[in-house]
């Protein structure tokens, strides 16, 4: 069975783009893309999930694309170094907002900080034509254009160099939909607790669809997983980033149809090497 990207699209909503000097206009974009947050968006999502602690995954990112004036929160990331994010490949727009230090998409708390990004790096291995749907090699490297300020809200997150195994308990997060198919989006960040599944169970569920460098988490009776709005965002395991949230099933979460992920572990040397480079 085919699965989905899991990808946010943000209800439309006309507003006024960013027109003051970076340091003036922080405050104003974020409370513009907050906005939007809280309306119904489309694609994938936490099932099954809580809210998180404030700050408590400090290394999560929230992308935003904006066509002309309607923003739309539109994927999940993780930054890996004070420069870098990782995400999903089929994240990729010409370019994105990226807010770091978030947890309540509609307050102001303090140490949000407010990115535009124009350097994506997709892996040379996937497929462009999404249309294809080929989820080969769907993981993406952003540079920022700028330094992103450290603290105690935004921290990187060290990359897993050991492949996880099946029953490692791991911790996904995101503002992805909390329901399906009815979909209902929360404000703050959510947490869920899932498992890595064997990888035969993984065929199972996408047949033919899976590389050895791909990995299916959540739980096998279905629940809780990744889901709309979630691709490119976290799959923690053992400290690390052990996974990039790529698809999954539609309505999410279904029992036998768990979320599928980019595996990290495989690709160490190609971050390596892009961030070196660049």
């Amino acid at each position: 069975m085919a699965w989905r990207a899991i990808k946010k699209q943000g209800h439309q909503s006309q507003m006024p783009g960013p027109r003051r000097p970076e340091v003036m206009q922080l405050g104003f974009v974020c409370a513009l893309l907050s906005l939007l947050a809280g309306n119904s968006w489309a694609d994938t999502r936490t099932i099954g999930a809580r809210e998180c602690h404030p700050n408590s995954q400090p290394w999560q990112a929230g992308l935003f694309y904006v066509t002309r004036n309607p923003y739309r929160l539109l994927c999940g990331a993780t930054l890996v170094s004070d420069r870098w994010l990782l995400t999903a490949a089929h994240c990729q727009r010409p370019y994105l907002w990226v807010r770091l230090g978030e947890h309540h998409l509609w307050k102001w708390e303090g140490p949000e900080q407010l990115f535009r990004v124009t350097e994506f790096f997709p892996h040379p291995g996937f497929n462009q034509d999404l249309r294809a749907q080929d989820h080969n090699n769907d993981i993406m490297l952003i540079r920022l254009p700028r330094k992103a300020r450290l603290g105690p809200a935004v921290q990187p997150l060290n990359i897993s160099e050991t492949c996880v195994s099946p029953g490692t308990q791991c911790l996904i997060s995101g503002w992805g939909a909390v329901s399906s198919p009815i979909v209902e989006y929360p404000l703050t960040l959510q947490c869920a607790n899932i498992s890595i599944l064997e990888p035969r169970r993984c065929r199972l569920a996408y047949p033919g669809q899976i590389s050895k460098r791909m990995l299916c988490a959540g739980l096998w009776e279905g629940g809780r997983g990744s889901c709309q709005g979630d691709s490119g965002g976290p799959l923690v395991c053992h400290g690390a980033l052990a996974g990039v949230v790529s698809g999954g099933s539609e309505p999410c979460s279904r029992p036998r149809r768990p979320a599928v992920y980019s595996s990290v572990c495989h690709y160490v040397r190609w971050i390596r090497k892009t961030m070196e480079e660049y």
